[in-house]
């Protein structure tokens, strides 16, 4: 059953109906005001049930307001399909000449995230394989250090949480039913991390609590070291034990993601245009085949690069000569926190994009311990919860760990080295992630706040390889412009890898002791740290490699802004495309294309639209 919470003081939850009465005509009219795609002055009536229908999702499927089932159980998994379900029945019921454009554009979004979560939940169901599923603490450690609630308040949330994560672990030790060989060693290290977060972050957090409450939180914190001590026993004894299963997710639900969650066209002539690729590249088992020519495209560009910057070395020994120069251990958040900085301003001296806030900021901090074996670098913004209205956020650093040796904490740290520091700075802090977010959480449209696609990672990418390394725009230091922008084209052959090692592991094409070496012998990764990056690769399932041809299609869109400007008689900037695009959010590309052209026509010739 799900609740919904409602938020005036004094109300209690009520239960509420799996589906909502979504076509009852509402006694009211619903408007928007005029943005930079209407007539001046125009106001667009909302079709109310729509409306409804959008919030009946965000409560039912993403627990906007609502409060879900929290305990991973085998029906849990099992009701969250029927309410999606329900609702894309619903959904194809609606009236589509009834919405506004805005609308439309959701109808589509929402239907392709059903269809997609649907199929995929079905067929691959990850709380049968990996123990991680079970033990995922962004919501602990957000509450311990980033909340701004009272402590009190934080800490009673606290209490809830830590039973229901005891919950999930009794659940997990049924609903694991198949065996993955290398997340053995992920598995262990995520268990022992959370072990360290209640034993001590935790703990510290408790002493600032009231005495009773404080009492309860340590007991809850103590009774959950007990029950991962059991689950990590379950794990290393009767998982192993369980017939073996298969990570891959396969070449038809592979092609069907791209087709409904990122909405990737099949046949366009201008994508294959200006991506290099023949007709039916975005499928498999082409895409396979398009990931390696891309590779060894760029792959031509750094050796290129390399030789002009000295003709007797490689790209790989260039590269590892520059990042041989690396913060010590100690400096590494600092050091993000003055980076990150360093690209807001870097952003606003260039015009790339508006920046409506004057409070904003964006720091680094040393990622809690379960999260040490999930990635080898660190993560993008965290600790914020989707909707959030606080606009500080968190770019996490994996810090070198104590019982790490010697010779893999210095691998680690010549990968957290000063041309990684600039080459990725502003695809994570300004205007990358961090100010997507801020726009997103802002978003006029209720399901853009809480839902996003892989088109976000692909901004970050036209971030990375088409912003950060122009000369002019001067982010890098002027003696080290051709060493970061090397960097730079290494970082795109690590991503145009991504195409070739997620659908090589997923369609068959590719083994993981393959994969790994890719990553680490030809694009140039430590092992360990390889590793790492294709175990994530094989939870996914096109997620990795999905926004490599988003940065091609964002590229091709950043063009036909141009083009469409003209025949508006318009002058286009970069900015100005830059603006809209975080206007309307970061869905599949195609349907910011919709959007975009439409509202350009609106504002620009709206006879047109009479």
């Amino acid at each position: 059953m799900v609740t919904r919470q409602y938020p005036a003081a004094g109300r209690q939850p009520r239960a509420i109906l799996a589906r909502f009465p979504v076509f009852l005509i509402a006694p009211f009219v619903m408007t928007a005001l005029a943005g930079p795609g209407d007539p001046p002055g125009s106001a667009r009536e909302l079709a109310p049930a729509f409306e409804t229908l959008i919030e009946r999702y965000l409560c039912e499927v993403r627990g906007v307001g609502c409060s879900l089932p929290g305990d991973m159980s085998a029906d849990s998994f099992q009701q969250r399909i029927a309410a999606q379900s329900a609702i894309l029945e619903d959904l194809e019921a609606v009236d589509r000449g009834t919405l506004t454009l805005e609308q439309d554009i959701d109808w589509r979004f929402l239907r392709g995230i059903l269809k997609a979560n649907i199929r995929a939940e079905s067929d691959v169901q990850r709380w049968r394989q990996d123990p991680r599923q079970y033990v995922f603490t962004n919501g602990l450690i957000f509450k311990i250090e980033a909340d701004h609630r009272h402590p009190d308040e934080r800490g009673r949330d606290l209490v809830a949480e830590l039973q229901t994560l005891r919950a999930r672990l009794v659940n997990a030790e049924t609903n694991l039913t198949e065996f993955i060989p290398n997340w053995l060693p992920y598995a262990n290290a995520r268990i022992d991390g959370t072990v360290i977060v209640m034993q001590e972050h935790l703990r510290k957090f408790a002493s600032r609590l009231s005495p009773d409450l404080r009492d309860a939180l340590i007991r809850e914190a103590e009774q959950t070291v007990e029950a991962l001590g059991r689950f990590r026993r379950f794990v290393n004894e009767d998982w192993t034990e369980r017939p073996e299963g298969d990570f891959r997710i396969g070449a038809d639900l592979y092609n069907y993601l791209h087709e409904h969650r990122h909405q990737i066209p099949t046949a366009d002539r201008a994508l294959e245009q200006i991506s290099r690729g023949e007709r039916g590249f975005t499928r498999m088992p082409d895409y396979h085949d398009w990931g390696w020519k891309q590779y060894e495209i760029v792959e031509g560009h750094l050796e290129r690069k390399a030789a002009s910057i000295d003709p007797d070395k490689t790209w790989k020994e260039i590269i590892r000569e520059t990042k041989s120069l690396h913060p010590f251990n100690e400096q590494l958040v600092y050091e993000g926190i003055v980076l990150s900085r360093k690209t807001r301003e870097w952003t606003i001296e260039n015009d790339l994009v508006s920046i409506p806030w004057e409070d904003d900021d964006m720091l680094m901090v040393a990622s809690d311990p379960s999260m040490a074996a999930s990635q080898w670098w660190g993560f993008g913004p965290g600790y914020l919860p989707a909707g959030h209205p606080s606009t500080k956020m968190a770019w996490p650093i994996i810090p070198i760990q104590p019982e790490w040796p010697a010779d893999v904490a210095e691998e680690n740290l010549t990968e957290k080295d000063w041309s990684f520091y600039y080459a990725i700075g502003p695809h994570e802090a300004y205007p990358g992630h961090h100010l997507m977010r801020l726009y997103r959480h802002r978003n006029d449209r209720p399901l853009r706040r809480y839902e996003y696609s892989y088109s976000d990672q692909a901004w970050c990418y036209y971030v990375e390889w088409e912003l950060t390394p122009r000369p002019e725009y001067g982010f890098f230091p002027e003696e080290m412009q051709d060493r970061y922008e090397l960097e730079i084209l290494r970082l795109k052959l690590w991503r145009m890898g991504r195409v070739i090692i997620d659908s090589g592991l997923h369609g068959g094409r590719m083994t993981w002791d393959e994969a790994v070496t890719v990553e680490s012998e030809r694009t140039g990764f430590v092992r360990r740290g390889a590793e790492i990056n294709i175990d994530g690769i094989a939870g996914g399932g096109t997620n990795t490699a999905a926004p490599t041809i988003g940065y091609f299609q964002w590229m091709l869109l950043r063009d036909d802004y141009f083009n469409k400007m003209r025949e508006l008689d318009q002058q286009g900037t970069l900015k100005d495309f830059h603006d809209r695009v975080y206007r309307i959010g970061f869905i599949p590309v195609e349907l910011v294309r919709d959007q975009l052209m439409v509202e350009l026509e609106r504002e620009y010739r709206p006879e047109w639209h009479r």
